[in-house]
């Protein structure tokens, strides 16, 4: 397994910021699953199955996106 050069600096990519963010919310998620149904509960049935495919896509999307952006590295030069 080869790492990228500044695989030390990782906590300061956007990209793993947001991953931390979302493993968060998937723990919080699967403690308390009463969460979800009360959010839920505010979006109106028709918009449903697009709320959830934006979600994923949210999921998906924004840490991939941070990752392919230009990110600082560890001694404050861009990556």
């Amino acid at each position: 397994m080869t790492l990228v050069e500044d695989a030390r600096a990782c906590w300061r990519w956007w990209s793993v910021r947001m991953a931390a963010l979302a493993g968060v919310l998937a723990a919080a998620l699967v403690a308390q699953p009463q969460i979800l149904t009360g959010l839920v509960a505010y979006v109106p049935e028709p918009w449903r199955p697009l709320a959830s495919a934006l979600a994923g896509l949210v999921v998906f999307a924004a840490p991939t996106i941070a990752r392919l952006v230009q990110q600082g590295g560890g001694d404050g030069n861009a990556a």
